[in-house]
């Protein structure tokens, strides 16, 4: 089976033959043992398909060129992203545009003149008629708070059903009459 060189045709080149045999079993005669007539008929498929393959070369996508660094399957990737990916950016863009309207207005103009519309510091302090450090420090301000408003924002949990803190089932616990201890709706998690 080495003649062809590739496991996956030589598989194929096996089926085609054991289909042939059993299709031609009538066809034995029994002249030879069946090992015989098998490894001919296996013969016969493997030269078959030797006629059949293509005479330029075969080159894997998993294998490097000569003298490179990437294979072919690494050149032939889409670079774009996946839909997945595309639908995360929206989802993060749409997070942090209604982020941003919750901050001062300050902050907002400085963050929109130099992220969105690429403005200098210096460019930005003038349109907003501030000096440059001024614009500085809202841009620092907030962006600070835009970080700390999106890791709140992205960190929470799905479905609205968030967990108390461990300080908050100990309030939430209360003593019956009896003495024993029971959970108040408010503590078990759902609110």
């Amino acid at each position: 089976m080495h003649w062809l060189r590739n496991a996956e045709d030589a598989e194929d080149a096996v089926q085609d033959a054991l289909l042939s045999a059993f299709k031609n079993i009538s066809r034995f005669e029994g002249r030879a043992q069946m090992s015989t007539w098998l490894m001919a008929i296996v013969t016969n498929a493997l030269r078959m398909r030797l006629r059949r393959r293509p005479r330029h070369q075969i080159l894997s996508l998993n294998e490097s060129l000569r003298d490179s660094q990437w294979t072919p399957a690494e050149l032939l990737v889409d670079p774009r992203p996946t839909p997945e990916q595309s639908f995360e950016q929206c989802e993060v863009r749409e997070i942090v545009t209604k982020l941003i309207c919750t901050l001062p207005a300050s902050q907002r103009a400085a963050l929109r003149l130099r992220q969105r519309d690429d403005f200098s510091v210096r460019s930005a302090a003038e349109t907003l008629r501030v000096p440059v450090g001024t614009v500085k420090a809202r841009l620092a301000r907030g962006r600070a708070k835009l970080i700390e408003r999106f890791r709140k924002a992205t960190r929470a949990p799905k479905g609205g059903i968030s967990r108390p803190e461990p300080k908050a089932r100990r309030k939430a616990s209360r003593t019956t009459r009896s003495g024993e201890r029971s959970e108040t709706p408010a503590s078990n998690g759902f609110q």
